[in-house]
């Protein structure tokens, strides 16, 4: 069951009885789908998408139970049958916002075990970590294939002794990471949208990967962000000392 029919602006609804309707007609609905998506697996042929959507709302209501369903497909019928859940989400305390939460963990985490003991370090090098939290972030920053185009080149990667925090007896570790990434894509176009408006969208890049960077380091880091197209369709490393540049590394 890998999917849930969510109902919002239940609280909307007056009297709550109509909620009954409404579930009952998109549960016919999907069952009538599911029956062609088995129906289909076992005789595979080619349909219009708009000819199976007139087929199942011209016919969902004479339908019921296991009818047209092959015997071997029962547990299958079964088991993909979706969840139905009410919310009234206008804040997060709000009835059937719990349920919903609890419904995506449960799919998300089949097994109630964690498969890596929580004492496990990471075999990624700084690097590699420091290129994973900025990747997340231009994927979340950037939209279409944007993202898949741009490539990451360390340019520094150092460690320095914060002296001011030291001399002023400041909490944590007295360090920091100075790190200078260039964010390569192939064309002015991109090279504006990674930008975006007054260099806004790079700014939210760098400002949310500092946050989480700072978490995985436990200490302060200070970021640099640079935007630079290339016309070479060769691959960009990340390490930029195999690019001829120089690289520094953590003490």
């Amino acid at each position: 069951n890998k999917f849930a029919v969510v109902l919002n602006k239940v609280d909307l609804v007056s009297p709550k009885q109509k909620l009954l309707l409404v579930l009952s007609d998109v549960s016919a609905i999907a069952e009538s789908c599911i029956r062609r998506l088995l129906k289909q697996r076992r005789s595979p042929s080619k349909t219009r998408l708009q000819s199976l959507v007139n087929d199942v709302l011209e016919n969902y209501a004479a339908e019921s139970g296991f009818d047209g369903i092959d015997e071997d497909d029962l547990e299958d019928f079964a088991a993909i049958v979706p969840d139905f859940l009410f919310t009234s989400a206008i804040t997060k305390d709000d009835e059937g916002v719990d349920d919903v939460l609890n419904m995506l963990l449960d799919k998300a985490t089949p097994s109630n075990e964690w498969i890596i003991d929580p004492e496990t370090g990471t075999a990624m090098s700084p690097l590699e970590q420091i290129e994973e939290i900025l990747r997340e972030k231009i994927y979340r920053c950037l939209h279409r294939e944007v993202p898949h185009s741009v490539q990451q080149q360390n340019r520094l990667l150092r460690l320095d002794e914060d002296k001011s925090a030291t001399s002023k007896g400041a909490q944590g570790s007295g360090n920091i990471l100075r790190i200078r990434q260039d964010l390569v894509v192939r064309t002015k176009s991109h090279q504006r949208l990674v930008m975006g408006s007054g260099g806004k969208t790079l700014e939210r890049i760098r400002s949310t990967a500092l946050k989480d960077l700072e978490e995985a380091f436990q200490c302060e880091v200070d970021l640099t962000l640079s935007v630079r197209v290339t016309k070479s369709d060769k691959e960009i490393p990340l390490d930029s000392e195999s690019a001829g540049g120089i690289t520094y590394t953590p003490n």
